[in-house]
């Protein structure tokens, strides 16, 4: 597929080292898993619509014990006030743990809304990020003490925090960095934003690229409504994950697109992109169509950085699958895992 995006000349490919591999607890249900690697060692994620344990919609906070292919899932919070299925209750997008604090930006506060690009796709607004200082237990500011989303509208509708390693160890700077796409499921445009990583609650401490300069350095602005897109793919963008792999010095992106707009049946097609820095620019690694087939329907894809190896070239994917009653019926709306190695010049 030819998206008018050079081909990576650091990273020319990904290979599969082994098949997909579901958790083997099949009532263990959910999708999305935004994640991060704490101070503590721990893999906290959140997952969507959970369906396990005290709630089955919304989203939950849960903790990913051990490593692949035996690792286990355990349920740190079932956040019980945060209800509502698909785009009628908050979708988690994104996690991060910085100094010990872990945050949580998660999308649809105000429930349905219109989406941009096509009325049978699920919107993906209205974000809104929380904090825990005791891992997940409890979350600030509660859901109903919250008098409106941090970021209104879809521009920056599903923020994924940047993740950099064990407790944000290899940031770049003093920023906190996200990325978001403008639509839960095959949206378009990729934004960038970055805070000051004593300031990610303060809403008017975001910045977001608004233009570039010479040598394609980005000049910020305070203003979501002045932002520019970081990439741009017509209908080509779900909600993205990107993490830097200190090995290679390299950040990854990844996306996905459904086959038929918002669809747990058509099967959906893998986008995974590499840069120098998190605005680009962005070079291509690896296209699938029909990644892991069409009954799988697989989506979200993330690079736990705690599965990575040090030489940031190999580890595990983890994915989300089929949320209709065939994929439920077929056990993959559930955490599933797979090896891989990227290829590198």
């Amino acid at each position: 597929m030819d998206f008018g995006i050079q081909k990576s000349d650091v990273i020319t490919g990904l290979e599969w080292l082994g098949e997909r591999i579901g958790y083997p607890q099949m009532d263990v249900k959910g999708d999305t898993y935004p994640m991060t690697w704490a101070d503590d060692d721990g893999l906290y994620a959140s997952a969507g619509d959970p369906h396990w344990g005290e709630s089955i919609s919304g989203l939950d906070v849960e903790k990913f014990v051990g490593g692949p292919p035996d690792y286990t899932i355990e349920k740190v919070n079932p956040m019980n006030d945060y209800l509502g299925w698909g785009g009628d209750g908050p979708k988690p997008s994104g996690m991060i743990c910085v100094d010990g604090i872990l945050y949580l930006a998660f999308q649809n506060m105000l429930r349905t809304r219109r989406p941009p690009h096509s009325l049978r796709s699920q919107h993906g607004s209205d974000a809104q990020i929380v904090y825990s200082t005791n891992k997940g237990r409890f979350w600030v500011p509660t859901l109903g003490n919250i008098p409106a989303p941090m970021f209104p509208g879809h521009r920056f509708g599903g923020p994924a925090f940047v993740n950099f390693g064990r407790n944000n160890e290899n940031a770049r700077d003093d920023y906190v960095y996200a990325v978001s796409t403008d639509q839960w499921d095959n949206g378009s445009n990729l934004r960038l934003g970055r805070v000051p990583k004593d300031r990610i609650m303060d809403a008017t401490a975001w910045q977001w690229v608004k233009a570039y300069g010479p040598g394609g350095q980005p000049a910020w602005d305070y203003s979501l409504a002045e932002s520019v897109p970081v990439l741009s793919l017509h209908r080509w963008i779900g909600m993205p994950e990107m993490v830097y792999l200190a090995g290679i010095e390299r950040y990854v992106l990844l996306t996905w697109r459904l086959h038929e707009d918002f669809s747990p049946d058509a099967g959906t097609d893998l986008l995974v992109f590499e840069s120098p820095e998190p605005w680009g620019p962005f070079s291509l690694v690896h296209f699938e169509e029909y990644w892991e087939g069409q009954a799988v329907n697989p989506y979200c894809p993330r690079i736990p950085l705690k599965w990575m190896n040090a030489d940031g070239a190999t580890g595990w994917l983890q994915f989300s699958g089929g949320w209709g009653p065939a994929g439920q019926a077929a056990g993959y709306y559930r955490s599933n895992i797979r090896p891989f190695r990227f290829i590198l010049k």
